[in-house]
Formats: C-alpha cells, structure tokens, sequence
C-alpha cells in the first residue's frame, strides 16, 4: 500500500479545544490539566525560566560529565542527549540508564530547583490528580527528566510523531506506563536561538488501524508529513524560557532551523512524559 491510498484517522479536537492557550510567568493550573486530560492541544508560558537559570542550565549542559551522549540516527534522529530515554529499550535498560544519568541530570541544576520538576509538583490536589511520582517497575524510578539538543538538518529536528504508542512497546511488558491511555509532554527550554526549532502539531490522535497500516504500532514515528496535509495544524514559536506542554496523542513535530539562522544547532530541551492513571496519580517518566 502506498502513501497515495493511505489516510490518517482518529480521533480530532474541536475546534475551541484545538489551539495554544498562553500564560506570562504565572502558570495557569487548570490549562496543565486541560492538556493533561486532553481538552487543549498546547499551552506555553513564556517567561517560565529566568534569564540566569537558562544560562545557568545552558553552561552545565555544555560541561556535563559523563559528555552528553550523540544519538544514534536511527529514523534520521540525531541529538545530543544528557539523561535516558525508554524508547526502543527493555524496561530494565532504561531503568538502569536512568539510574546512571541521573546523577549527571541533577548536576544541570546545580543546587536549584529543577524546573520540570517544579510543574509536576503543583498538580496535586488538584482537579483530581492525587499524587505526583516517577513511574516505577520492581521498586525501580524512572527518569525525572533528560536534555536534549536535536541537531537533525532538514525540515524537521524531529519528525511527525505521537507520544502515545510508544507506550505499548513489547520490550516494555509489565511496566505501569503501558496501562496510560493520554500522554502530556513537559519541555521547559533553556535555550532556543530565533528562526527555528518551533514546535508543530496537527489535530489528529491516531488510531490503531492507521498505526498498523504504517507499520507504527509500537513507534508512533514518523508519520509521512504528506498524509498530513488534510489536518488543521498549529504551530508553537518556541522562545528561551519558555514552558511548553503538549498533548501527546496529537501528532506532533519540531520544525527544521535555518542553516543561517544564528546558532542554529544550540536549541536545548529539558523534558520529560506525564500520564494520569485511573487512581489519580500523576506519573512521569522519560
């Protein structure tokens, strides 16, 4: 089957739910917990980070020991990532990755409060979120968070994906996170130079047929950016200090930066994936 006869479906936002709600500094509780829930494609406080905490995280990431480590392409991702990744991985790979960087991750902050950290912790209490932790297997964290600085060249850092499927990986069995149905993403942005690296994302959550008839089931990655042409999408400006949450079931992208525009490689990210259980809890992991 070829990319002509295949087509995309699921599930769309409508239309007063599919758009970016924006917050000065102050973060606005209830619109986390729209994304979280599903209701809001995307909300982005800017002013989140303070100027000296970006330059602060920025320099420690720049002489981070153990070096951050270059990804390894596969798809056409490449990055420099500081902290773990459970994609494509066992649970207890990642577990045991996320054991070893921690330390490394932690050093980025340098004594201060990690500002991801600082967004989950508020959600307790409300609107039925009941406790905020890491998600764990046998006793075992995950990640709190990871940085990352994508240096793809091209139109896209990063591909069209959703953040969902990623979920039902059978290297990942028994891990609490397969029980999640919604995914919000976490990025805080310590440094984002003008031009590029923009975030965006088309109102479509993808359903299981399309996943299998792309042979995406367990990837969600990466969609044919030609099958998306017929959905409304949006796109994030992404700034320095900015606080970006995404609703993960939604195809998404990071956009390409201008080989002229100035520092183009330099974008760094602070993330991490949210889910709320059945129970309440809020889980977190990377």
């Amino acid at each position: 089957m070829t990319t002509e006869t295949l087509r995309i479906t699921g599930r769309r936002l409508p239309p007063e739910s599919f758009r970016l709600h924006r917050t000065t500094a102050a973060v606005d509780t209830e619109a986390v917990l729209r994304v979280l829930r599903g209701d809001l494609a995307a909300y982005q406080v800017t002013g989140y980070l303070p100027r000296e905490s970006c330059e602060r995280i920025a320099a420690r990431f720049a002489e981070a020991r153990p070096r951050p480590r270059h990804g390894e392409g596969e798809d056409g991702v490449e990055a420099y990532v500081l902290g773990a990744s459970h994609i494509d991985k066992t649970t207890a790979a990642y577990l045991d990755e996320a054991e070893a960087t921690a330390a490394a991750v932690a050093a980025l902050h340098d004594g201060h409060p990690d500002p991801v950290a600082a967004l989950t912790a508020r959600l307790p209490g409300h609107g039925g979120v009941t406790t905020a932790r890491p998600a764990r297997h046998q006793g075992r964290p995950a990640g709190t968070s990871k940085a990352v600085r994508w240096n793809t060249p091209g139109d896209y850092l990063l591909l069209p994906h959703d953040d969902l499927a990623q979920l039902s990986d059978p290297l990942q069995s028994g891990f609490e996170i397969q029980s999640l149905r919604r995914v919000m993403a976490v990025n805080v942005y310590p440094h984002c130079p003008p031009g590029g690296g923009h975030l965006k994302l088309w109102n479509i959550e993808p359903d299981s047929p399309a996943r299998t008839a792309l042979g995406l089931t367990h990837s969600g990655y990466p969609y044919p950016p030609a099958l998306l042409d017929s959905h409304d999408s949006l796109t994030v400006p992404v700034t320095t200090g900015d606080l970006i949450l995404l609703n993960g079931n939604l195809i998404h992208a990071v956009l390409g930066t201008p080989h002229d525009a100035p520092l183009s490689g330099e974008r760094l990210l602070l993330t991490c994936f949210t889910g709320l259980t059945a129970a309440g809890e809020l889980l977190w992991w990377t």
